[in-house]
């Protein structure tokens, strides 16, 4: 078989551009979902139940990852999960978000949160597939770095945005204000050193503080560092690319079950039918009256 001079210069996509290469549709419509609003609209009974349900994915992940690091040292004959050299590879302590969902959880909530919150049925099975996954296929938790970590430095910057500009359209809870110092009600998009102290403040709105976990990290630079580990990987395995996709399925199905959000979005569509209508008047309006044609001036 000859190889022509084109095929043999062709590189490989970088793990990050081929993942989302693989996940295009999918990505899309997820990337919709934040570009019309949902966040922006919704009031904080809703938004943070769709935070705690990805409180629990993150943390699953967090978890699993932190025994895949304690199974890789044990002997392998004594392993109770296989170890992967790339899982360890494509994330880093500074992304831990932890900690950083439980303080907006304390916001949102209030400090005694965990006494009165569960899981939904979508949300236990999204971690138990990350519990199956880390057992049997760790490559595969690769995958959540690649999107779930950098979907908050693109679409969960957006997020961020609309949150705090959108005060009309997003209440914060009573006596409450979003941002701040320690990020009140929006940690979750902040990074910081967690090595240089691992204490938590409680904020005067009553939220879990951020303030004392160190400095603030540049994100720009944080994300360049997570993606050039990624894009580090030797090869695009294509388990990554099924579980990326399963990912985006599975975010989806916990963003749409919450209760409330489908009035969101008829809300939203009636709104937009509105504004189609309003305009659809005005233009026939402006339209007719520029086609009379006007009297002649009589003397």
């Amino acid at each position: 078989m000859v190889t022509t001079a084109a095929q043999a210069t062709t590189k490989p996509l970088p793990l990050t551009d081929e993942l989302r290469q693989k996940t295009k549709g999918l990505h899309g419509k997820t990337d919709r979902l934040v570009s019309l609003g949902l966040f922006a609209v919704l009031d904080y009974q809703i938004y943070r139940q769709i935070l705690l349900g990805f409180y629990y994915v993150f943390k699953t992940f967090e978890e699993e990852y932190d025994r895949h690091l304690k199974t890789s040292t044990i002997d392998s004959q004594k392993q109770k999960w296989p170890a992967h050299p790339w899982v360890e590879h494509t994330y880093s302590p500074e992304l831990r978000r932890t900690e950083a969902f439980e303080a907006d959880l304390a916001f949102f909530y209030g400090s005694d949160w965990k006494d009165h919150v569960q899981p939904s049925k979508q949300v236990l099975e999204y971690m138990d597939h990350i519990r199956d996954i880390a057992k049997r296929q760790p490559e595969k938790l690769i995958a959540y770095p690649a999107t779930l970590y950098l979907g908050l430095f693109f679409g969960g910057q957006i997020t961020r945005s609309k949150i705090i500009k959108s005060t009309h359209f997003f209440p914060s809870p009573p006596a409450k204000k979003l941002g701040g110092e320690n990020d009140d009600g929006i940690a979750i998009f902040t990074f910081r050193d967690n090595t240089s102290s691992t204490t938590t403040t409680t904020g005067a709105t009553g939220g879990a503080g951020e303030g004392s976990k160190g400095k603030k990290l540049d994100p720009n630079k944080v994300k360049s560092t997570l993606k050039d580990r990624l894009n580090s990987i030797p090869e695009m395995n294509l388990a990554i690319a099924e579980e990326a996709r399963e990912i985006f399925v599975r975010n989806m199905d916990l963003m749409t079950s919450v209760e409330g959000v489908s009035k969101v979005w008829t809300r939203w569509i009636f709104q937009f039918v509105i504004f189609v209508a309003v305009g659809l008047a005005l233009f026939q309006i402006l339209f007719k009256s520029s086609a009379i044609p006007s009297e002649p001036l009589v003397i």
